[in-house]
């Protein structure tokens, strides 16, 4: 052992004076502010921290990366510099692309069928992470690939972090590195439409009152362009109305099944959701919001976001998250438009901190430098300043940073470049949360933080499920879902929605429904009698 060591310590020294003699340069260790990023100019360079010593990167490259989100408008200026950081520290640069979040559906697995060069993706466990490791379309990681090509990401997360990734126990995500958020979301309102129909904001409490204001605007401005929630299949009302207005939680968004916090507060129940009076409930109300126009008829074809839609005030509504919808409020107050977010969670409601696995990004199998790939993301993580500089773009213009309190305010061209707009897979461990003064959002933040679940109190962290007992079932219940759950979501199927939900719930047992549920159940049990 003292052999290998003393080997191992002549070779680290025998890399570390290449790299000096290669221009190689070093990334800066994450700090608590951005910082100057140190690089490396020749032999003099300090490479004592460098994480990436033993790894060589003299080859330059180019890393190609998705991600799912508006692009902004700034975005190549951003990547110009952002690239001169990543090359001098790492060799490599990024060519980034975007994914636009209404056509998500359809464009993401077009991009990973194959055919063109992809070596970063983002992926979530709502946004194709089980479908895709299912089709062999991201690379497994070992521990051995992560600790040696993503040091500081293993020196980061929590051990729970990576549990949470894991199918079949395997790695085939990176997990951003804080799940210190509330993925829950409220109703953003213009007030000033909704003040014609006699809504002001103290009348603006329930998800009743919300149902409600919708039914009042219905078609009624549709001569103004604009509709009461301007839905499309990527964006319909069923977080607000069916999840969130149930108190319905989920750490494993695409298998179906769900608890309800009100009811069921142990979470010994677990339900599938199109088949449960909840799901019922909300198809037959979203029938009558489509019979009264809170969305025009072709809505299903609509393929804008709904913020979009309401920044150019064709949407009186849209919905926003409490830790950064304000960059987006103050966007479009800025614009004139009377933008009001509110906490309409019915009483009792607890929030469930969202899964590190909620945002993330993958290698797909196909990429030819995988190695280089996870160097990059994990550089890209972990160094501060080239993080705040993807995340925000240039601070001064499109933000403005309060190092006393780890915060940002909108710069004036924050339009350009709205603060973590699209780099959620990347987020780094001391992300800054957006400044506000709003009274309402901050208190919609209080509410949640002082109501959360302890982490103990939910017993499926880790828990994933096994498809392969039950792969025949899944492919024809998981086709049901997806061809049916846009229309039922969009009122499509106006007087007959019963009816057709009745045939929808007959179609899924049909397709071996009961037969899921068991095996679900059954690998539940065992996962919590393996964790007791």
């Amino acid at each position: 052992m003292k052999k290998l060591a003393l080997l191992l310590a002549v070779m680290m020294m025998f890399s570390l004076l290449l790299a000096g003699c290669n221009n190689t340069t070093t990334s800066s260790a994450p700090e608590s502010k951005p910082a100057e990023n140190s690089t490396a100019s020749g032999g003099d360079t300090e490479t004592n921290d460098d994480p990436y010593a033993n790894i060589d990167l003299s080859k330059e490259e180019t890393v190609v990366m998705y991600v799912t989100a508006t692009e902004p408008n700034a975005i190549k200026e951003v990547m110009e510099a952002a690239n001169e950081k990543i090359k001098a520290a790492i060799n490599t640069t990024i060519d980034l692309y975007f994914i636009p979040s209404s056509e998500r559906s359809t464009k993401y697995p077009l991009v990973m069928a194959g055919g063109d060069t992809v070596d970063l993706i983002y992926t979530a466990n709502w946004c194709y992470y089980k479908e895709q490791v299912e089709k062999s379309g991201f690379k497994e990681l070992t521990e051995e690939f992560l600790q040696t090509y993503m040091p500081q990401t293993w020196a980061t997360l929590p051990e729970a972090a990576w549990k949470e990734t894991l199918i079949n126990g395997k790695i085939y995500m990176v997990p951003r590195n804080t799940a210190a958020i509330f993925p829950d979301r409220g109703m953003v309102v213009n007030m000033e439409v909704a003040e014609k129909y006699g809504y002001t904001a103290d009348k603006i409490k329930t998800y009743d009152d919300l149902k409600n204001l919708l039914l009042a605007i219905g078609d009624n401005e549709a001569s103004n362009g604009m509709y009461a929630y301007y839905a499309s299949q990527s964006y319909t009302l069923q977080q607000q109305f069916l999840q969130y207005a149930n108190n319905l939680i989920n750490n494993q968004a695409s298998d179906y099944v769900y608890y309800s916090q009100l009811t069921d507060p142990k979470f010994e129940n677990p339900f599938f959701l199109y088949t449960s009076d909840y799901f019922k409930d909300y198809a037959l109300l979203m029938a009558e919001f489509a019979a009264a126009g809170v969305w025009p008829s072709d809505a299903i074809s609509n393929t804008n976001s709904i913020s979009t839609l309401f920044a150019n005030k064709q949407s009186a509504t849209c919905h926003q998250n409490y830790y950064n919808g304000i960059t987006n409020i103050e966007g479009w107050r800025e614009k004139g438009i009377k933008a009001e977010l509110f906490d309409t969670y019915p009483e009792g409601y607890r929030a469930l901190r969202d899964s590190f696995v909620g945002d993330g990004m993958a290698i797909p199998s196909f990429s030819e430098i995988p190695e280089r790939a996870a160097v990059c993301l994990d550089f890209i993580k972990s160094d501060l300043e080239t993080y705040m500089l993807l995340a925000g773009g240039f601070e001064g213009r499109h933000y403005i940073y309060d190092e006393a309190t780890n915060t940002i305010s909108n710069g004036p061209e924050s339009a350009d470049y709205v603060f973590d707009g699209w780099a959620w897979g990347i987020r780094h461990k001391d992300f800054p949360w957006p400044k506000t003064d709003d009274e309402r959002i901050n208190a919609a933040n209080k509410h949640l933080s002082e109501t959360q679940l302890k982490d103990e109190e939910w017993p499926y962290w880790g828990f994933t499920f096994d498809y392969a007992p039950v792969s025949a079932e899944w492919a024809v219940i998981s086709a049901l879902v997806t061809e049916n759950s846009a229309s039922f979501g969009l009122g499509s199927f106006g007087a007959n929605t019963e009816a057709e939900y009745e045939a929808f719930v007959q179609k899924l047992k049909d397709g071996g429904l009961d037969k899921y549920m068991e095996e679900w159940n059954k690998q539940r049990d065992e996962f919590l009698a393996a964790n007791k």
